[in-house]
């Protein structure tokens, strides 16, 4: 009787995450303090099914270490033990591209290529990518068969959707342009961004945390040190940091729930091939903020 039912469980489980939006999520966790409020809040939601995390490379930053990827999944592995989740953390590319024609692949890339496979045209792999397009542009340069199981979403460069003008000065973009204008160009890559210009409105508030995390809760302990430890390089405003735009949030949460986004699409920059892409345009602050607290504290609960 309990092999019967153990049988049960594990056939309901697949049965569930069979319904779920299956992704990889390529994050620079290190970089900053959204990319770890922004993967607590995808691996509490109940439409993502997180394939696994790999962990991406940050060079332009003034704090930059010899190993940006190295930090970055240090504090992946960090967050997957503090909610006791299982699932494969990945070592992503220390450097950003300098050849396309040759590009070794990294154990995030090689996951990427591996479960990429797995999937199909009317099934894809969702890969986000939080930070530079190192390890996915690798993946795909190294086994381009997988474009075609694959949706690609970035958080990158200013957008303006009224004269569809691009600005490519921006932090994810600088880490590896290489690697942007790779997937820019790639001719049939499901390619959707949310654009910085988009995403700078999701703003958090410090008071919030004290309403939503709990001290005494693990994560939540872990995210507000986080917040009030980590200091700004890019700005000498706010330094108190009463306020942070959760840039990162603003992709996972347009994803997990379309209801809180908008999008369009649009010809590629001009220097680019020219293509569409898709482009969120709006985003309801108000209506990701309540969703993504409501669920964040129910995870809490669930990881005391």
């Amino acid at each position: 009787m309990i092999f019967k039912m153990r049988i049960f469980l594990i056939l309901f489980i697949s049965f569930l995450n069979a319904q779920k939006t299956p992704i990889i999520i390529d994050a620079d966790t290190a970089n900053e303090v959204d990319d770890l409020f922004a993967l607590s809040g995808a691996l509490s939601e109940p439409n993502f099914n997180i394939i696994g995390i790999t962990a991406s490379q940050f060079n332009t930053s003034p704090l930059a270490s010899l190993n940006t990827a190295l930090e970055s999944k240090k504090i992946n592995d960090k967050i997957l033990q503090l909610v006791n989740i299982s699932i494969p953390s990945l070592l992503g590319s220390p450097n950003p591209i300098n050849n396309i024609t040759n590009v070794e692949n990294s154990e995030a890339s090689s996951f990427i290529i591996e479960n990429a496979r797995l999937y199909s045209s009317k099934n894809p792999l969702h890969i986000i990518i939080l930070g530079s397009c190192t390890n996915v542009a690798t993946a795909i340069i190294n086994a381009p068969d997988i474009v075609k199981n694959i949706k690609v979403f970035y958080l990158g460069f200013w957008h303006d959707p009224l004269t569809n003008s691009y600005n490519k000065n921006e932090f994810n973009t600088r880490n590896d342009p290489l690697a942007i204008n790779f997937l820019l160009d790639y001719s049939g890559l499901d390619f959707t961004v949310m654009s910085a210009t988009t995403s700078q409105h999701l703003v958090f508030n410090r008071t919030e945390l004290e309403v939503f995390l709990s001290d005494n809760n693990s994560l939540g302990s872990y995210l507000i040190d986080r917040w009030d430890s980590y200091k700004r390089w890019w700005t000498d405003e706010d330094k108190e940091n009463k306020h942070w735009i959760m840039w990162d949030i603003a992709i996972i949460e347009a994803i997990a729930n379309n209801n809180n986004s908008e999008f369009d699409l649009f010809d590629t920059p001009s220097e680019n091939l020219n293509r569409k892409i898709k482009i969120f345009t709006k985003i309801n602050v108000l209506g990701i903020k309540k969703r993504y607290w409501e669920k964040l504290q129910s995870f809490n609960k669930i990881y005391p």
